[in-house]
This record gives structure tokens, sequence and C-alpha cells, in this order.
């Protein structure tokens, strides 16, 4: 949703995942919450992959907790966005993820039946449509389908190209065995530039599991995203986080996080395997580990993954208007005389 605010607003970032599969979908939500709560961008719509009203109550319940709306801050003041749900994904069952978080009594979400969810094309195509021209970003960590199924709707090229900077994408090789139809329709169709974390990236730069205890010691008594990622390991241990990297890349692509790859161009081989060829032409990079950062992305990691829900305060554009004016009105202070 866009706030009528007095200048640009920030980045507004798309998350479609199939959140419940592994710790680093819900760390990158956190991740992407957290940079919101510091007004580097702001969260405009969350969507999933799975065709299950249990995986989307897993991405309501996590995305009202970071929002703020269930974790205890800002009262019953809430900022939960609709839950957009494929209803053609190939992901259906329970995973000890969705299993674990949504067993806690703390953690209830309204989805109880479809017409709770958003149609998921729709949701992506309001959500980019409704913010200023380049100043959208979209994270994919997992199946192409939402993707793909967003490039089908007539004229999304267009204002997919006038609405985003660039998409960053965690696709390990699991995701695109998941649909790899959908993996080549995005990679050979999507208009803008695009980053790819694949698993190395994610292998290099793992979520530091003394973390969970440490930094998320403030939720009390649970935190949905600690039972996420006890649920999806055998603590302790470090969690790949290809989707961090991408979500970071997205909202900070100038600050020199990663290492890029010279352009080209990923498409899908025969066998489903992840494949980059470079051109000049290209329009796709490969995220790669920056060992100069490396301790400083890790902090980010961390501090963001872990921060606590941030109230946004928004005022319309009128009032800030009327308060500028007033401040012109006001006549400057006349100076002591000695």
């Amino acid at each position: 949703m866009q706030f009528p605010t007095t200048g640009k607003p920030s980045l507004g970032v798309i998350y479609d995942s199939s959140l419940g599969s592994n710790a680093d979908e819900a760390l990158t939500l956190a991740l992407l919450y957290g940079l919101d709560g510091k007004n580097d961008c702001r969260v405009i719509a969350i969507s999933t992959t799975r065709d299950s009203l249990r995986g989307a109550q897993l991405c309501d319940v996590i995305g009202r907790f970071l929002a703020g709306s269930i974790s205890g801050f800002f009262g019953n003041i809430s900022r939960a966005l609709p839950i957009g749900m494929s209803v053609e994904g190939k992901l259906q069952e329970d995973t000890p993820i969705i299993k674990q978080v949504l067993a806690r009594p703390e953690f209830k979400s309204p989805i109880a039946h479809l017409n709770d969810t958003a149609e998921v094309t729709p949701l992506l195509r309001n959500a980019l449509t409704a913010q200023e021209d380049k100043n959208a970003a979209v994270v994919l960590n997992g199946p192409a389908t939402n993707l793909a199924a967003l490039l089908a709707l007539p004229g999304a090229i267009d204002w997919i190209k006038s609405k985003v900077r660039h998409l960053a994408v965690a696709m390990p090789e699991a995701a695109v065995a998941i649909d790899p139809t959908a993996a080549r329709k995005l990679f050979a169709e999507w208009p803008t530039p695009i980053f790819v974390a694949d698993s190395a990236v994610g292998d290099a730069l793992r979520y530091p599991g003394a973390s969970i205890e440490k930094d998320f010691a403030w939720a009390t008594p649970a935190h949905p995203v600690v039972d996420a990622y006890k649920a999806a390991g055998t603590m302790p241990y470090d969690a790949p986080a290809p989707g961090m990297a991408a979500a970071l890349q997205a909202v900070h692509p100038d600050k020199g996080y990663f290492t890029l790859s010279d352009p080209g161009t990923f498409t899908i081989d025969d066998s489903g395997k992840l494949r980059f060829k470079p051109s000049a032409e290209g329009r796709h990079r490969a995220i790669l580990p920056n060992d100069a950062k490396r301790e400083e992305v890790l902090a980010l990691y961390t501090q963001m993954a872990s921060a606590k829900p941030v109230q946004r305060t928004f005022r319309r554009r009128s009032e800030a208007q009327q308060e500028q004016q007033q401040k012109k009105n006001t006549p400057a202070p006349k100076p002591e005389s000695k």
C-alpha cells in the first residue's frame, strides 16, 4: 500500500517464497522487515508458491509478528498484509516448520478458507502498479511458479519494466526442480536486471545458529522465526542463507556487500541445473561472496533478522504541507539587542 508522504518513499519490496521449506525463507522475511524498520525499504506484498492454507497461515503468522501486530508491540495496530497464495503450486504438504510454528497457541492466523487469501497474480500486479516508477524490487526465494504466472498477465512486461528496478532470486537446484518450466520462463522473459544467489553464496555466508538463542531473547514467550529455524534442522547448526543474500542485494545493490559476476544470462538445462553464460548484453548477474565484507554482512543478517518490530509513522501529505507553510509564515526571531 502506498502512503501519501512528502518525498519519494523507500523501495517497495515484494517477497515471494515457498515459506516453510527451510530456515532461510523465514530469516529472509525477517531481514526484510528489519530493513523495513530502518526505512531502507517497505515490504509491500508477501506471497507463497504453496497451494496450501497451512502454508498461507505460516506466511500470515510470521508476517504479522514481524510487522508488530501479534508480537505485543503497538497495541492492536496491525500492519498485516494479505497473503497471496498459489492455487497451482506444486508444494502442498505440511513441513516440520509449518507444524511447529502453527502448533503454538500464540500463533493463530485468521486464514481459514481460500477466500481468506489473495489471488496471487492480481496481488502482485496491484502491489507493483501502486509504486512509483522504478521504486520496487522483487525477491524470489523458491520456485518461480508465481512470477511466471505474473509474466503471463496481459501487459505485464511493460509495467514490470516501468515499476521494478531489479529482481533478486535465490533459487537452489531443489527449487528449480519443483517447477523448471516456470524457472525457464522467468529467466527468459523477466524484463529487468536479475541478481541470482545460488547455493554457493548461501553456503559461504550461513546464518550463525548462535544468534538464534542470543539475539532473539527479547521475544517471549516465542518467536516464529526461532521456531522455524529449530524445526528446520538439528541445533546447533548454521543455516545456508541464499535468500538473505538476494534480499540484501535487492535493497542495497550499491553498497558492495557482495561481488557480482560479469553480465550474462542464466538458463535451466535439460537436467534442471542452473547455467550461466557470460554476455555483454546479458541482464543477469550472479551474487558472489565478497570476502572483505563477510563479517559486515553476517552482522547485518543477525541485527536485521532479530530486530524488534518498529512502528512506522505516516503523515498525510496535506498535514506535512500545512506544517511547512506554518514554518514559512512564522517570522524569524529577532536578534536580541545588546
